[in-house]
């Protein structure tokens, strides 16, 4: 999942200097650019984004209090927010801090820097929208035209999955694949299919000798879900929380 993050000051040359630290040091970050607190609410309110990082000055008032009600939401809707300034101005990093906002850096600095606290405070984990689950031998089934490809899953959820998987020369990981699911719970074994899917990202985690991937992770979406699937998703999900409920009141 790619870190939305936007870059809000009135200078472009500042905006342009931030934006080649965040690309030199996070790789999944998609920047966008607001001159003041006007546009980044309109960019923010059109889209979902993850991050902001601004400067003092190009905020004021409405805009730290439009920061408050973007912190206060769920955490699947939350914006973060994080300050940048030329120097460490004590009573505005207090006043900010009134709002909310925790985080700052001093500019200049190192692109590093600016880097680990944008994963800090932007993480994969609190950017996920639905909750992930994880059953012990999971195996899908990834069908592309003729060729059907068996992996190991990882974790799925309402949205996607997480898999493994002996890297075929057959598959082609940029066209879509239909993806079917079969799961082991309570002595049962339960299937969902029909699950039109697109990879999201891909790694190679081991190689041969000639280079060529040997076995691959892919994150894929869902893209297309029939009702029928999604009913039997909803009941795994439904099944794997009964299962947790009974271990919390045995604990």
């Amino acid at each position: 999942m790619a870190r939305n993050i936007i870059i809000m000051d009135s200078s472009a040359s500042m905006r342009r200097i931030i934006r080649t630290m965040i690309q030199a040091t996070v790789n999944d970050a998609v920047v966008s650019e607001a001159q003041n607190a006007k546009e980044a609410q309109g960019l923010i309110e059109d889209a979902h984004y993850h991050l902001v990082i601004f400067s003092r000055e190009s905020s004021d008032k409405k805009w730290l209090e439009f920061a408050q009600k973007r912190l206060a939401l769920p955490e699947a809707q939350r914006t973060n927010f994080i300050l940048f300034t030329s120097r460490k101005k004590q009573d505005y990093i207090e006043e900010i801090k009134r709002y909310g906002i925790k985080e700052y850096i001093v500019i200049p600095c190192e692109p590093y820097a600016l880097g680990e606290l944008i994963i800090r405070t932007c993480t994969h984990f609190s950017m996920r929208a639905t909750r992930r689950y994880s059953i012990h031998d999971t195996r899908a089934t990834l069908e592309q035209g003729s060729n059907n490809f068996s992996a190991e899953v990882l974790n799925f959820s309402e949205g996607g999955m997480l898999c493994e998987l002996d890297a075929p020369a057959q598959l082609h990981w940029f066209l879509p694949t239909m993806i079917s699911m079969e799961f082991s719970l309570d002595g049962t074994t339960l299937k969902v299919a029909g699950l039109y899917s697109v990879v999201r990202r891909l790694i190679v985690l081991e190689s041969n000798s000639d280079y060529s991937p040997r076995r691959i992770r892919m994150a894929c979406r869902f893209i297309s879900v029939s009702e029928e699937s999604k009913k039997q998703l909803a009941q795994v999900f439904k099944m794997i929380e009964h299962q947790e409920g009974l271990l919390v009141h045995e604990v």
